[in-house]
């Protein structure tokens, strides 16, 4: 059982990347999802065992932009699947694989806890200037050509990730408001380990009257898991990675990992573009502001770190400035 550098249990928010179930490199099988699953909900179901209570939320950016694909290829049989209703397709399917690999994780270690998915809506400013200028990366890479027919040919936005290739970028506006997070503290009050607001939660925009309408988004799960943090009152927020620190001058000469670091600090680094935009710099963004907005650990770490993050408060650790 693990042992935390606090007194009784906790309340931890952990949000998954993307591909911690869709790997770059692979088809992509339902199998190899599953696989890929089970692997990131080990160290999860070791907190469970702990006792602490938990709120786990994750990433769709490779897979909603599959389901995308998918519907334009059929699109001459059935009608097109709107952005932001695939992003639900997306937090329902991967929230069911994240919910049963904990479930069987649990199981093989003696412990019986509920998990529980709720598809989740995010509330965001029809105004945000997000719209205007798409960076969120979806789907996957592609070709310098396959990237430019897809914008010639279909209105895409693309963006050149150097190393790896193109990729499709859509809006990613700030998420405001959790719709049902009064639902989720009420589960996670009963002891269940919650998954929501998966891919950020489904973005909608609120009209004076209180209505809501979903708009085509993809909001940033770092950001809403932040949101998440901050509206729990978590003690700690980790956000997970492939590898296990970040690096200041990621691939050069004078790479250097980052270990305990302030909010204002990271802020300043930010400013300076220290971190790649669309993918390493709205996670630390969004620690950052957790740490400074709420007062949480927030950690920035790969899931082989985050049992050590938790227990000893290692890795790269975000704390108020």
């Amino acid at each position: 059982m693990v042992e935390t550098h606090r007194d009784g249990p906790m309340r931890l928010v952990i949000a998954l990347g993307g591909n911690a179930i869709l790997r770059a490199g692979e088809p992509g099988t339902i199998e190899e999802q599953f696989r890929h699953a089970e692997e990131a909900m080990k160290p999860v179901a070791e907190l469970a065992a702990a006792g602490h209570s938990l709120i786990v939320t994750h990433g769709n950016g490779p897979v909603v932009g599959n389901i995308v694909l998918r519907g334009e290829a059929a699109r001459h049989e059935v009608p097109p699947m709107p952005l932001y209703i695939a992003g639900a397709d997306s937090e329902g399917g991967l929230g069911l694989m994240l919910q049963q690999a904990l479930h069987n994780q649990m199981v093989r270690i003696g412990l019986d806890r509920q998990v529980a998915t709720l598809v989740t809506q995010t509330v965001v400013d029809e105004h945000d200037i997000a719209f205007a200028t798409p960076q969120k990366p979806i789907g996957p890479y592609m070709t310098a050509a396959i990237a430019q027919a897809r914008a010639e040919g279909e209105g895409w936005h693309v963006a050149d990730f150097p190393g790896r290739g193109w990729r499709r970028v859509v809006a990613s506006p700030r998420p405001l408001r959790i719709v049902e997070i009064d639902t989720v503290t009420h589960l996670a009050a009963s002891g269940v380990i919650v998954i929501a607001a998966g891919g950020g939660g489904v973005p909608v925009t609120e009209t004076a009257d209180g209505t809501l309408r979903g708009v085509d988004a993809v909001i940033d799960k770092d950001w809403t898991g932040s949101l998440l943090a901050c509206a729990m009152g978590a003690d700690a927020f980790a956000i997970m990675m492939e590898s296990d620190v970040v690096y200041l001058d990621y691939g050069l000469e004078t790479q250097r990992a980052i270990d305990t670091i302030s909010s204002a600090q990271v802020e300043d680094l930010l400013a300076r573009g220290a971190f790649e935009v669309g993918t390493m710099a709205p996670k630390m963004a969004a620690a950052a502001h957790a740490a400074s907005t709420c007062g949480c650990d927030s950690f920035v770490i790969g899931p082989s770190a985050l049992i050590d993050a938790i227990e000893r408060g290692t890795g790269t650790r975000i704390v108020a400035a």
